[in-house]
């Protein structure tokens, strides 16, 4: 008999370990098909949203399929089709890249103009493996647990080394392996990793009879409790159902909450291209840690119930708190008002500790109290080992559609409405109502008065949004514009009616009045070309780039395409405020159209053949910059030039310098400027300082008050550099879009 139980409690180690090395597959690729996905659907909020729905409803119907299912197996058969599912997912994850890349993106890309198809389209090509995913949990509970006694102990334990692998498969990734190897060999890794959970749950099912009993179980032969004490009652389906809701709620709490830490970390840290993994390992490590808490104390809880309420409101407060400990914390000098305005993700010791200390304080703590969650709600609806599997598999469905639609609510509809701050209350609102329902009945905690308080608080003194993000750019009596949607933060620092600093998602990116090196960027293209009629300029910022785009007498038409839609609102704003600098005439005239739109994708649809493209400067540590700095977009862009058309870009690295000349044919530096065409550049200092001097050119850029004096010297002082004469010139390392190296810096020596 001890060698019996010795060998079960191996047994159990073992697949413990196994779903460990699951979830991180999992996550790495999570990350890398969203990347993949993006190019097929578009890089703007809107896409992203649709790919995390289309990944979830997988998950949720892979759950209750295989929750259905895996009552009918024995544990040997249960253990058998988990690992089948984690072949199934490695042989879809060596495939991923061609199918998502070269099917999907290259080929299909056409039809991504309309949002429906765009989830149809991912949703199809994520079902397979995501179906496999979601049914993990279910086949391997129904495998582990031989009775109901401490079978939520065993399916916590699951769930919560899973979640584990999963954030630590969220760090590895998004740290370390997508900017070494790239995002293509990322993913076959994590096949690798599925390969090893298969053949790991393989041996371990030729150890079970055919009935699946090995002999005994490790789990405690504890008494279940009473049916009273967890909140059931003899409806047993109707207890599942309600806890169904609670836990569906609970879901969307949580994610509503990761939505609002993305933007709040995301500007802080200047959206960052290692920021969104940062706060997801951030969450999946509290809320692991949190699960395995709660499966070596579950047998201590008498009221799972009033405990999953508390619990929630716990969480919402301490949410609460750590949002506002960074509002009060900069106000009070204790963190730097210069977040927006410095390095942060520069790898010196004190950044990161920095760091390390506001995901701390923002994330961790409500985080890893919603872990509790999960083995409390197993506790209250585990009566019978014949139904586990489904009780299992419903319980997931629930917090999975919960979570997609918190994802869903909070990043299309509440930010939209009512902006960081006010979706925060509102959440707020949700985590009081759980606070309460714990207070109602005798049998109420003095701890959750605490809570209930904290919420209260909130909902009456935590500053709005514009308040809120003042402080958070280090301003006190300063005249602020601030605007947010769902697509992202804008917020102008005036230093008097007509100047300012633009802030876009944390990023400083522009000025008004315009910047010398913003108004030379878009005006060389236009000077050097011929007879530019038809301009493109990718990313508006305060419009110095597309404003002096536009100062050609021959251009007919200077359209602009801006990702984030609040920039405009806030130029629109700074006008009606009395502002001028050229902000007027680039959003009335007839000659500028200013589009909301993904750059990329916007030009990948668009029919015309533009005489110049120019890119607004692209930051390559911004996250997705590696989108407009890969071979491919270059490419792209190559192919919407009309003969002699020339493409501008700012050189930020010399990879990215590489990257340009493997494309173009012909290039030409006026640093910082690369110009790049399919036939030789007729740039000439001459021409170009005559065309400035032309009274319509002088009178275009007085009106912006650019200093024609100023950007004439840049064109005098410039070093001109011909770098490609015909011929591209191969790269030893450039970007693709399966590797940004650049984006991925702090993986570069």
């Amino acid at each position: 008999m001890t060698s019996r139980l010795q060998s079960d409690r191996v047994r159990q180690s073992v697949l413990f370990g196994l779903f460990f090395l699951s979830g991180a597959a999992a996550l790495i690729y999570q990350t890398a098909w969203h990347r993949l996905l993006g190019l097929f659907a578009g890089a703007d909020t809107i896409a992203a949203a649709l790919v995390v729905g289309a990944f979830l409803l997988g998950l949720g119907i892979g759950s209750l399929a295989a929750g259905l299912y895996a009552d009918r197996l024995s544990r040997r058969g249960a253990l058998l089709a988990f690992a089948l599912c984690e072949v199934g997912i490695a042989v879809f994850a060596v495939l991923s890249p061609w199918l998502y890349y070269d099917v999907i993106y290259r080929e299909l890309l056409p039809l991504s103009a309309s949002r429906g198809v765009i989830f149809v389209v991912v949703f199809a090509g994520l079902l397979w493996p995501t179906f496999l995913m979601g049914c993990s949990l279910p086949f391997l509970s129904k495998a582990i647990v031989s009775q109901i006694a401490g079978s939520a102990t065993l399916i916590g334990w699951l769930y919560g080394l899973n979640t584990l692998g999963a954030g630590v498969g969220a760090f590895f990734g998004g740290w370390f392996l997508i900017g070494t190897v790239g995002f293509d060999k990322a993913v076959y890794l994590g096949a690798a990793l599925n390969l090893v959970v298969a053949v790991g749950g393989l041996m371990l099912a030729r150890g079970l009879d055919m009935a699946g009993r090995p002999s005994s179980t490790v789990a405690p032969p504890a008494a279940a409790p009473a049916l009273a004490d967890s909140g059931a009652d003899s409806d047993g389906d109707g207890v599942v159902w309600r806890w169904a809701l609670l836990v569906f709620v609970s879901g969307f709490l949580i994610v509503a909450l990761q939505i609002v830490w993305y933007r709040l970390i995301g500007v802080l840290l200047q959206s960052n291209g290692y920021s969104f993994s940062l706060v997801l390992t951030v969450f999946l490590l509290g809320d692991a840690a949190g699960l395995l808490v709660g499966a070596r104390t579950i047998d201590r809880i008498a009221d799972p119930r009033r405990f999953f309420f508390l619990m929630q409101g716990m969480a919402t407060a301490l949410a609460l708190a750590g949002a506002w400990f960074v509002y009060l914390a900069i106000g009070a000098d204790l963190l730097p008002a210069t977040f927006v305005d410095r390095d942060i993700m520069s790898g010196r010791a004190e950044d990161v500790a920095l760091i390390v200390l506001l995901v701390t304080v923002v994330v961790l703590p409500a985080s890893f109290i919603m872990g509790f969650s999960f083995p409390v709600v197993q506790k209250a609806v585990q009566r019978d080992l014949d139904r586990l599997g489904s009780r299992v598999g419903l319980v997931q469905l629930a917090n999975i559609v919960g979570n997609s639609m918190g994802s869903l609510a909070a990043g299309l509809l509440l930010l939209d409405m009512v902006g960081t701050a006010g979706t925060l209350k509102l959440l707020v609102a949700i985590g009081l109502a759980f606070a309460l329902l714990q207070l109602a009945g005798p049998r109420a905690t003095r701890w959750a008065y605490l809570p209930a308080a904290l919420l209260v608080a909130g909902l009456l003194f935590f500053p709005g949004g514009d308040a809120f993000w003042r402080r958070l750019h280090g301003l006190t009596a300063e005249t602020a514009i601030v605007a947010e949607d769902k697509t992202g933060l804008s917020l102008l620092k005036m230093s008097n009616g007509s100047d300012g600093r633009l802030y876009i998602q944390g990023h400083s990116q522009s000025r008004l009045p315009f910047d010398t090196v913003h108004a030379f960027l878009g005006a060389i293209g236009p000077l050097v070309h011929e007879a530019p009629r038809r301009v493109l300029v990718i990313g508006s910022g305060t419009g110095g780039t597309p404003y002096a785009a536009g100062l050609h007498p021959a251009t007919e038409k200077v359209r602009v395409i801006e990702i984030v839609a609040p920039v405009i609102q806030t130029l629109r704003r700074y006008l009606a405020l009395g502002g001028h600098s050229g902000v007027d005439e680039l959003l009335d005239s007839k000659r500028f159209e200013v589009v909301v739109a993904d750059g990329r994708h916007a030009l990948a649809l668009d029919p015309t053949l533009y005489d110049v493209i120019e890119a607004d400067a692209i930051l390559p540590k911004t996250a997705l910059s590696g989108l407009l700095n890969s071979q491919e977009f270059f490419r792209q862009v190559r192919a919407k030039l009309a003969p002699g058309g020339i493409y501008v870009q700012w050189a930020p690295t010399e990879r990215s310098i590489e990257t340009f000349r493997s494309i173009f044919p012909y290039v030409t530096m006026v640093h910082p400027a690369m110009m790049g065409s399919d036939r030789p550049i007729p740039y000439a200092r001459e021409k170009v300082l005559a065309l400035l001097a032309q009274p319509e050119v002088a009178q275009h850029l007085k009106a912006a008050r650019v200093d024609r004096d100023e950007l004439q010297k840049w064109f005098e002082n410039k070093k001109v550099e011909p770098l490609n004469s015909g011929e591209v010139v191969a790269a030893a390392q450039p970007n693709t879009d399966l590797f940004p190296r650049d984006e991925y810096y702090l993986n570069r020596p």
